[in-house]
């Protein structure tokens, strides 16, 4: 029988992507079935805008038990898509599609003339777009202090907002969690006002941290990361307006996460340089990392659907996001404790080289990617 020291233990890093954030419930839920079997155990998440989101459902429904976290994962969705004014008609006649394009709105009139709109409206002027986050996390969660006082199995969690006014990444973690520190993580500037927390501004976390993995390191060797932005696209450069702006979002939001990995990625080199290297009075131990991405359906999803949220999206990307999970349970998780499965020296380190055979090398390695 298998001993707590035996199971394999990681930090989870949760990427934010407004409707898209449902592929990481699909993940989750897959991961807290090997939780559910003693084969996996989560020691902290760190999590974003709706991986915020995510990070809290799941670290208040593991309180209890597993199961008891896909039902508050569940519920977020459920009440989210509720709260949602999109339309499955609106889909049309992308809809009738057989594959994850009939999710696809870049050229889908409605959303054009949103994207249209977006640079001329601001919510200061437009009262009646209320923010229901909050009443939606308050009720997903009844009591926060079961978060900010983590017991047993419940995992430490962390969430990175963004400071508007000194550009600087805030941090909540345990102690400092509640339904307006989760509001201003994902807190999208152009759709809510800010939010207002000890008399400062914060507006979603994906800017500075998408997500923070330094909260992770004193807890894990190993850091799993779910991914939404795809890292690599095939459509080639985009051409129209919103396409344009799709894509630097996507490239911006995910700069951070190559950036802090890189980071991270220097200290385990330091450290294989010079044994016994500490980190807050501690040895530093070399960390591994993984990842679950799926580019190719994120792809056909198109970027523009994040603001499109329906419960029959969040679905269709749970679905997705269980089975890619399934797939890293099933190739990756047996490497936890061991190795890393995701190759930073060609995924991450060539991409902020900056040398033609840095990006030759980047290209072959994606080829090689799903």
């Amino acid at each position: 029988m298998a001993t707590a020291k035996d199971i394999p233990t990681i930090g989870l890093a949760l990427q934010g992507g407004g409707a898209h954030a449902a592929f990481t419930w699909g993940v989750l839920d897959r991961l807290l079935d090997e939780v559910g079997r003693g084969t996996l155990s989560i020691l902290a998440i760190s999590g974003a805008s709706g991986g915020a989101l995510n990070a809290a459902a799941c670290t208040y429904g593991l309180s209890r038990s597993p199961t008891d976290a896909k039902r508050a994962l569940e519920q977020l969705w459920t009440l989210v898509g509720g709260a949602s004014k999109w339309q499955p008609f609106y889909n049309f006649p992308t809809n009738l599609l057989n594959s994850p394009e009939r999710w696809n709105v870049d050229l889908n009139p409605v959303v054009l003339a949103q994207s249209m709109l977006e640079p001329l409206s601001s919510p200061y002027a437009m009262p009646w777009l209320t923010n229901s986050l909050g009443s939606i996390m308050e009720t997903v969660i009844p009591d926060f202090g079961v978060v900010n006082h983590p017991k047993d199995a419940v995992p430490h969690l962390y969430v990175a907002a963004t400071n508007v006014n000194l550009t600087a990444l805030r941090i909540f973690g345990p102690g400092e969690i509640s339904a307006k520190t989760l509001m201003a993580s994902a807190c999208f500037p152009t759709l809510f006002e800010a939010v207002k927390i000890d008399d400062e501004f914060y507006w979603d976390g994906g800017y500075l941290a998408n997500p923070a993995l330094a909260p992770l390191v004193k807890w894990a060797d190993d850091i799993l990361s779910v991914l939404i932005d795809p890292l690599r696209t095939k459509r080639g450069p985009p051409e129209r307006p919103s396409e344009i702006n799709n894509r630097i979002n996507e490239i911006s939001f995910g700069a951070s996460w190559v950036a802090e990995v890189r980071q991270i990625q220097l200290i385990n080199e330091l450290v294989a340089e010079n044994p016994g290297l500490q980190h807050h009075g501690k040895p530093y131990s070399p960390k591994r990392f993984h990842v679950i991405r799926a580019d190719r359906f994120m792809d056909e999803i198109g970027a523009a659907s994040k603001s499109t949220p329906s419960i029959e999206f969040f679905r269709a990307l749970r679905e997705a996001g269980h089975a890619t999970a399934d797939t890293w349970v099933r190739d990756c998780l047996p490497s936890v404790g061991k190795t890393s499965t995701f190759d930073l020296d060609k995924l991450v380190k060539k991409r902020v080289k900056g040398t033609p055979d840095a990006m030759r090398a980047v290209q072959q390695a994606e080829g090689e990617t799903p």
